[in-house]
């Protein structure tokens, strides 16, 4: 009767020492940083939303409650920004994935002495956003642009197009130039995810003669669905809120055809001084960004659920 009671007792020592106070003293600096770079900005985006603000004339502030979000509802740049936002984020992410997942399966049934391509994999999601944008600025230039000029050797086209100048190119050019850029990142999670797999199941698999699509329907989804979700999450979070990318290519030009929501904020935020405005863009931004990562979320979690029962 003894050892029970001495378990007992250690368990209730080590629950007192996981709440020592003496940790929180330790933590707080951590969390002081963490508050300062991530919350004050957070909090002091709400309150800016509510006024209205303008660089001009910082010292004017006036409190507008709600009036920065109903002239929200009725500003059609804003929507159609929004709306832009959504087909950019959506075909990037897809594309992506796709291409990420094809590279990573190709990389995969690889010998060991090539391993060194698949770093190579990986070169445009290290590039700089900037050097991006430059390098394909100079690919899809009108006149002496590699792509037109491939093109037009191969008599695809009859002269070069301006793909960038050109309001129903312009977005499709801007996104193949991201899908470019991310598709390294899906292609390192997706790698990641296939060397988990042992060895044995795949054996297994293959003696059970399931091999090609078979083996990758019931054997590599299954393995890299997790994975799918959060590397999907995580680009989505990251198209959603892409700028340089856009700016350095057309700057959300022509007129408005590559007007993402990230360029919007930042036109009318810092070209056009309406820092309440701005703010409340930023806001319903956020909010559609955390509605589409609890989504997320909680689709992970009923498969996991699904999976557990």
């Amino acid at each position: 009767m003894g050892l029970p009671h001495v378990a007992t007792r250690g368990s209730l020592v080590s629950r007192r020492r996981a709440f020592n106070p003496l940790v929180l003293l330790f933590l707080a600096p951590a969390f002081a940083i963490l508050g300062y770079v991530v919350a004050y900005p957070v909090l002091r985006t709400f309150w800016l939303s509510l006024l209205h603000v303008e660089l001009v004339d910082p010292d004017h502030q006036a409190f507008v409650g709600l009036g920065n979000f109903l002239a929200l509802v009725h500003d059609a740049t804003f929507w159609q920004s929004l709306a832009r936002t959504l087909v950019f984020t959506s075909i990037s992410v897809a594309a992506s994935f796709v291409f990420g997942l094809g590279f990573a399966l190709l990389a995969d049934g690889l010998p060991g002495r090539f391993a060194a391509a698949r770093g190579l994999l990986l070169v445009p999601w290290v590039t700089p956003a900037v050097v991006v944008g430059f390098l394909f600025l100079y690919m899809f230039d009108q006149e002496v642009g590699v792509v037109n000029l491939l093109l037009t050797h191969l008599h695809v086209i009859q002269h070069g197009l301006a793909w960038l100048s050109d309001a129903d190119l312009a977005l499709a050019t801007v996104i193949a130039a991201n899908v470019w850029s991310q598709t390294p990142f899906f292609v390192l999670m997706f790698t990641a995810g296939l060397t988990a797999i042992p060895p044995t199941q795949r054996e297994a698999i293959r003696i059970d003669g399931a091999r090609g699509w078979a083996e990758f329907r019931h054997l590599i989804v299954p393995y890299l669905r997790h994975i799918m979700v959060i590397a999907s999450l995580i680009a989505i979070i990251n198209n959603f809120s892409s700028f340089t990318v856009i700016w350095t290519l057309t700057q959300g030009g022509p007129v408005y055809a590559t007007t993402t929501l990230a360029v919007q904020i930042y036109r009318v935020a810092f070209q056009q001084f309406k820092f309440g405005y701005g703010a409340a863009m930023g806001v319903v931004w956020m909010l559609v960004l955390l509605v589409l990562s609890a989504v997320y979320i909680r689709t992970l979690q009923r498969e996991a659920l699904t999976e557990i029962g």
